[in-house]
């Protein structure tokens, strides 16, 4: 299959008109912490003040997004992938910028319970009043459909949707594009070409 064939497959999220801007956070592979640094247990205060920080560089984000004057602040939408996703659970209980918030391979843990209560999804969840979307695969290997994502729906207020694609942990690209940018054509109408 020739390059050019695979990208007419493979739609990209640009291409269908819409920016996307990306934070990478402490202990991210780009940011990685220097060998040996021991990550701090979940249930105390340490591990409370990385999850802060990390909310915290994502609303920076938000707040260069604001000065740029080529971007539509009323229609930014929050997406997490996998371990974003779970970052992305505290995030949009407390910012209210997002018009919209997505997730994938997202659910509640029993660990989540020993987290400190600013640090805990299950707190966290109820206050998530964008709406939202969880895509997630049925044979989901790291997050299970069943005891993890369900929970989780049950908790998030409406508006929201469970998408469920045959698959594992990450969804193809094409599942992705197709649902989400559906998705967002729903809740933030197409995308308007200047």
């Amino acid at each position: 299959m020739s390059r050019g064939t695979s990208r007419q497959r493979t739609p990209r999220f640009a291409a269908t008109g819409r920016a996307a801007f990306g934070v990478v956070l402490k202990g991210y592979i780009e940011r990685l912490r220097p060998p040996g640094t021991p990550v701090p247990d979940r249930t105390t205060v340490e591990y409370l003040e990385r999850i802060v920080s990390r909310v915290t560089d994502l609303r920076r984000g938000l707040d260069y997004l604001e000065t740029r004057d080529d971007l539509d602040m009323s229609r930014v939408v929050f997406y997490g992938p996998s371990a974003g996703a779970q970052t992305g659970l505290i995030l949009a209980a407390v910012e209210t910028r997002y018009r919209a918030v997505g997730m994938m391979g997202a659910g509640l843990v029993k660990t989540h319970a020993l987290r400190l209560p600013p640090a805990n999804p299950i707190n966290m969840a109820p206050h998530i009043r964008a709406p939202t979307l969880l895509l997630q695969g049925r044979y989901d290997e790291d997050t299970p459909l069943k005891t993890h994502t369900e929970p989780f729906f049950k908790l998030l207020s409406e508006p929201k949707r469970l998408v469920v694609y045959d698959g594992g942990h990450v969804a193809p690209p094409e599942i992705v594009l197709t649902t989400v940018g559906g998705w967002l054509d729903q809740i933030l109408g197409p995308v308007r070409r200047q």
